[in-house]
C-alpha cells in the first residue's frame, strides 16, 4: 500500500481518470482507497470477491478498447500468473498514448500459492517486459523490506513522464490546539529532569560531529546540535526558523526524505540522532529502520515520547494535550527482536526518553521480519499501555553521571 500510494502520489494527474486494478479482490486491503476522488477505479480479477468489478472471462485477454485506459495498475499479482508477459501485452494494448503503469511484484519470500506462485522479479525483469511489450521504463526500486522485497515498476506508453527525484506536495496539519481532556489527571506529566535538559547533557557527553532530527517542532531541540545537522519535518510550527549554517533542513516527511535524500547522508556517518517524528508505532519503526543504517558504530539514536503518564495520552488518535500516542509499543518490539541493542528508558519530562546504544547499520533483522513485524503492530493496535510503563518502573534518573554510564564514558 505504501509503495502503491507512491505511485499514484508521485504519477497520477488530474488527467488520469480511467483506472483499472489487475488482481484487485480485497484479501488484505484494496488500492481503491488510494483513488483521488475524480478517478473511475475498476477492479478486475479471475473471481468474484470484495473489491472485483470485472470478472475476466479470458485470464489474458482484458475487456477494454484498445487506448482507452489512463492508468493500469497491479499489486502482488504477477507472480501468481504463470504467463506474465501475456498480461503486460495487454496492459500496453489497453493503454492510451502517455498512459501509464504501475506494478509491484515480489522479488523474494515464501511460496504463497493463489493459487500457485510461479515467479519473483528482479530490476531487469521490468526493463525487459517494457521492452516486449512496447512500453518505456520511466522509474522502478526495490524495496529493501522483508519477506517480499517488492520491486515497484512505473511504466509509460510513449509519452515524456520522467523520473520523480523529489517528494511530491503534501497538505498536513498537525500543529493545531488540541483542547484539554476531560479528565485532568489525563493531562499530567512526570519526570525528573526536562528532556530538553537532557537532550543538551547528552550532545554535551557525545561531542557529536554529525546530527540527524526527525520531527523539529519549535526548534528547541535542534537547536543545542553545534554540528552539521541535517533536519526533517513536514508540518513545523509556525514559529520555526533555520538560521543556522550548519543546519540543512528538509520540509517532508521521513519517508520522503530516506527514499529520496538518504544519499545526502554519508553511510555510518551519524553520531546523534534524535527521533521525535509521528507518535505512532510503526512510523518509529520505519524512522528506526532508516535511521540506523546510517549511524556510526559508536553512535546514538533517542526516541522521544515513550513513556506516556496516562492511558489517554497512550491512545493512538490524539484527544489530550499531553500524547505520547503508541511509540511505547515500538519498545517493547525493539526488546523483543533486537537484544543486541543497548536500550535505555529515561525518567524525563514530559513523557520519557529512550537512549539506544551499539547501533549496527548492517543489522537486517527489522528490514528482514518488517511484514511480520508491521502485522503485529497492527494486530495490536488497541493495546491498553502497561502499568509499569505508566509508573516508569524501568526509567533510569538521567543525572550527568547516568548519562556518560549510559554512554559508556
Amino acid at each position: 500500500m505504501e509503495n502503491m500510494a507512491r505511485c499514484v502520489t508521485s504519477y497520477m494527474g488530474l488527467q488520469d481518470i480511467n483506472v483499472i486494478d489487475l488482481g484487485a479482490m480485497n484479501v488484505n486491503g484494496s488500492y481503491r482507497t488510494l483513488m483521488p476522488d475524480h478517478a473511475n477505479y475498476v477492479g478486475v480479477d479471475l473471481e468474484a470477491g470484495p473489491g472485483v468489478d470485472i470478472v475476466l472471462q479470458d485470464v489474458y485477454r482484458l475487456p477494454f478498447e484498445d487506448s482507452s485506459i489512463d492508468i493500469v495498475m497491479s499489486g502482488q499479482m504477477l507472480e501468481h500468473c504463470a504467463h506474465f508477459w501475456k498480461v503486460f501485452t495487454e496492459i500496453s494494448r489497453v493503454l492510451k498514448p502517455g498512459g501509464k503503469a504501475f506494478i509491484i511484484a515480489p522479488s523474494s519470500g515464501p511460496v504463497h500459492r493463489y493459487p500457485v506462485d510461479c515467479y519473483r522479479f528482479y530490476p531487469d525483469s521490468y526493463q525487459a517486459l517494457a521492452e516486449w511489450s512496447g512500453l518505456r521504463m520511466v522509474q522502478s526500486w526495490t524495496d529493501e523490506r522483508g519477506p517480499w522485497c517488492d520491486l515497484v515498476g512505473i511504466f509509460q506508453k510513449g509519452g515524456d513522464c520522467q523520473p520523480q527525484t523529489q517528494a511530491a506536495p503534501i497538505e498536513v496539519v498537525q500543529n493545531y490546539q488540541q483542547a484539554p481532556y476531560g479528565d485532568p489527571a489525563a493531562e499530567q506529566t512526570r519526570g525528573v529532569r526536562p528532556y530538553l535538559e537532557v537532550l543538551r547533557d547528552l550532545h554535551a557527553l557525545k561531542q557529536p560531529q554529525s546530527y540527524l532530527e526527525i520531527g523539529v517542532r519549535k526548534g528547541a531541540s535542534l537547536a543545542l546540535a553545534k554540528c552539521k545537522a541535517i533536519a526533517i519535518d513536514p508540518d513545523p510550527h509556525p514559529s520555526f526558523r533555520v538560521d543556522e549554517g550548519h543546519v540543512d533542513f528538509h520540509r517532508c516527511t521521513s519517508d520522503d526524505f530516506f527514499f529520496f535524500h538518504r544519499n545526502l547522508v554519508e553511510p555510518r556517518s551519524v553520531d546523534f540522532a534524535f527521533i521525535d517524528g509521528m507518535h505512532l508505532a510503526e512510523y518509529v519503526l520505519r524512522d528506526f529502520m532508516n535511521v540506523e543504517r546510517l549511524m556510526s558504530p559508536n553512535g546514538i539514536i533517542v526516541i522521544d515520547d515513550v513513556l506516556p503518564n496516562h492511558p489517554v495520552q497512550a491512545r493512538r488518535e490524539r484527544q489530550s494535550q499531553v500524547w505520547s500516542g503508541d511509540v511505547w509499543r515500538f519498545v517493547e518490539l525493539l526488546k523483543k527482536e533486537r537484544q543486541d541493542l543497548n536500550l535505555h528508558l529515561l525518567d524525563t519530562q514530559p513523557t520519557g526518553l529512550l537512549v539506544v546504544t551499539k547501533p549496527a547499520a548492517n543489522n537486517r533483522i527489522l528490514w528482514n521480519k518488517y511484514n511480520k513485524i508491521s502485522q503485529v503492530l497492527a494486530n495490536g493496535a488497541s493495546a491498553q499501555v502497561p502499568r509499569k510503563i505508566i509508573d516508569r518502573k524501568e526509567a533510569l534518573v538521567p543525572t550527568m553521571e547516568m548519562l556518560a554510564k549510559v554512554l559508556g564514558k
